[in-house]
């Protein structure tokens, strides 16, 4: 799992974790939306700053479009998933079943790097981001055309005689509406990669993303 940053004033992260609904059923209760607004164009540049930095002959349609990839609902969803967001946020009575929503996940996860920009400076936010963000780059970039899974499907039909990959649910952890899943790749009973991530979608697409990366190093036969 992911680990939120440690934030000097609390209350800022109470206010990110604060949905309308709640403010609206406790006046005086400030919500989310401000921070979320303020961290959307935090992660946007930082994303754009490192695929600059990193792709130098990259061009800018490409990289335009890798940045779409990595800021987009889904991938923010994601994060905030694995961080363990859903189920501390502060909803209204009548909206607790928005805590399975991935625009809602997104916009908190937004909102958490919002308040933390105001907690810590921008210097702390961006080293954070750095962090968080620089491997979910490197799997944009790998991936070109086809997804991982179909990747190395491809890449073992291609080579006569090797068995078809299957995968393997290894754990889940976290609450029933924010789980977090860990799912290895089996090439002829032998594991080869795993990943994790909030969906079992998404950790065989990482799963087979690290056994594509181990394959350039170590081919099979």
């Amino acid at each position: 799992m992911l680990s939120l940053p440690v934030f000097q004033n609390p209350d800022l992260l109470l206010q990110a974790l604060t949905h309308s609904s709640y403010a609206r059923q406790h006046p005086g209760t400030a919500d989310y939306e401000r921070l979320e607004f303020l961290g959307d164009s935090i992660i946007e540049l930082v994303v754009r700053d490192l695929l600059y930095a990193r792709h130098p002959n990259a061009p800018e349609g490409e990289l335009s479009q890798r940045s779409d990839r990595l800021v987009n609902q889904a991938c923010l969803a994601d994060l905030a998933v694995q961080l363990g967001l859903p189920d501390r946020l502060r909803l209204g009575v009548g909206a607790q079943r928005e805590r399975q929503n991935p625009s809602l996940q997104a916009d908190v996860f937004e909102a958490v790097i919002g308040a933390y920009r105001l907690d810590a400076g921008l210097e702390s936010t961006y080293t954070y981001l750095v962090a968080l963000f620089t491997p979910l780059l490197e799997e944009s970039w790998d991936v070109v055309s086809l997804d991982p899974v179909s990747q190395l499907q491809e890449y073992l039909q291609s080579r006569p005689g090797l068995p078809m990959p299957s995968y393997q649910v290894l754990g889940e952890t976290g609450p029933d509406h924010a789980p977090c899943f860990t799912v290895a790749v089996l090439i002829d009973g032998q594991v080869y990669g795993v990943g994790r991530g909030g969906s079992k979608r998404i950790a065989r697409k990482r799963a087979a993303l690290a056994t594509l990366k181990q394959m350039d190093t170590c081919p099979l036969n």
